[in-house]
């Protein structure tokens, strides 16, 4: 009856989402702390321990481990356990160890990705496409780091929000990027020019933060963006080359077929 109840997807899929609405729940301040949503909350990491022990029972060790998403749930239960003590520790006594606990509550809730159709498939794409991008993304660290570094020297002082310190300068630069308040920055900047006479400053200002925006943002994200589309697209026209490929194939046989078939006219000149 175990192995029935903890080998059904649908019930661990209802269970999870059971539990995600608890969680929702706790979140509220006037439930954060209420035992009754606590209890069924730990009766749910209780249920999702016994699961972890049936699947070992049956599976056995070696291949329960074999599987990567049974990994991830293992993972997941046993990082669940200290939330037990959620009930018996205050705030007063260790805040950093309840905040740990309820990351963990959230952290369970990722066992829903496993139910998504096709997850492998996505999650394949997803590393084909990173490891793709990453000499884009390099490039795109870089240039953040060089204008971060060039800005900060000119605007200091007199956009210091934006680019008092090399740190700030990179999250600016990096909200240039992304073409979030790009006009801003730079308005920001002339409005607090000490000297409002000097057009020139003003212009080479705009022109600056100009090419900042064109290539980091316009360039430099589109092409990120463009490589990281393609790679995540690949195995849908993978597949469509294969099927192609095979029609071909299939057309390529049929037309030898056919034409091993047919009688060809005979050039001999027939004897008197």
């Amino acid at each position: 009856m175990l192995k029935r109840l903890f080998f059904n997807e649908r019930v661990i899929l209802l269970a999870i989402i059971l539990n995600a609405l608890v969680i929702f729940l706790l979140y509220f301040p006037e439930l954060r702390y209420n035992r009754w949503l606590l209890a069924v909350d730990h009766l749910f990491i209780g249920f999702f321990i016994v699961e972890v022990i049936v699947k070992l029972s049956v599976l056995k060790p070696r291949s329960y481990f074999g599987g990567a998403w049974n990994r991830f749930d293992f993972f997941v239960t046993v990082g669940s356990l200290p939330v037990f003590l959620e009930g018996l520790v205050t705030i007063s006594d260790a805040a950093g160890l309840l905040v740990l606990l309820r990351l963990f509550r959230l952290i369970r809730l990722v066992r829903f990705l496993r139910f998504i159709p096709n997850i492998e498939q996505v999650v394949t794409g997803l590393g084909r496409a990173i490891r793709a991008s990453v000499f884009v993304l390099v490039a795109l660290v870089f240039l953040n780091f060089l204008f971060a570094i060039l800005t900060c020297h000119f605007y200091a002082d007199i956009a210091p929000e934006y680019f008092g310190d090399p740190l700030v300068s990179i999250y600016s630069i990096f909200q240039l990027f992304t073409l979030e308040g790009w006009n801003d920055i730079p308005a920001a900047i002339v409005d607090n020019e000490s000297d409002p006479l000097s057009g020139l400053g003003i212009g080479m200002t705009r022109l600056y933060f100009a090419v900042v925006v064109v290539l980091g943002g316009i360039f430099g994200m589109s092409l990120a963006n463009a490589v990281f589309i393609d790679e995540m697209m690949m195995d849908n026209t993978k597949d469509l080359e294969e099927k192609v490929d095979a029609l071909t194939a299939e057309i390529r046989e049929l037309r030898r077929s056919l034409g091993g078939g047919v009688v060809e006219p005979s050039h001999e000149v027939p004897s008197e």
